[in-house]
């Protein structure tokens, strides 16, 4: 970082996208793309689905939306971080996520918390090289 700025990171932002707070939609720095927590929300901010098995495709849609907006695919993640408002949800969610990840299996981190509205929030970091 000199100045105030850092010349090798781009922030992604996508046309369209309502961002719920002050904050890039990802972040791309020394070949990875850093995706922020996204939630099954449409672009509208309305929430997507009634069950972890909708709400986790709908977010993972969200991840797949911004990663492409960067040049890189889920295939590309190998990093991601699960936020579920209730572990007794994670059978479920799992066999969600596992549907989407048949070939390659990201590192992943997966925490019980807090959430507004939505049963999961999802966050990633792709590699996309130099």
């Amino acid at each position: 970082m000199k100045n105030g700025t850092n010349a090798s990171a781009r922030a992604i932002d996508m046309a369209g996208h309502k961002a719920g707070g002050h904050y890039s939609a990802a972040v791309a720095a020394g070949g990875f793309v850093f995706v922020a927590g996204q939630t099954p929300r449409n672009e509208a901010r309305q929430i997507v689905g009634e069950t972890i098995e909708e709400q986790t495709g709908a977010a993972l849609d969200n991840v797949a939306r911004v990663l492409a907006a960067a040049g890189a695919s889920l295939s590309s993640i190998v990093k991601i971080t699960v936020y579920l408002t209730d572990l007794a949800l994670f059978p479920r969610f799992n066999a969600a996520y596992a549907a989407r990840f048949t070939d390659f299996k990201p590192a992943r981190t997966t925490v019980e918390c807090g959430l507004q509205g939505v049963m999961v929030e999802i966050d990633a970091i792709a590699y996309i090289g130099e």
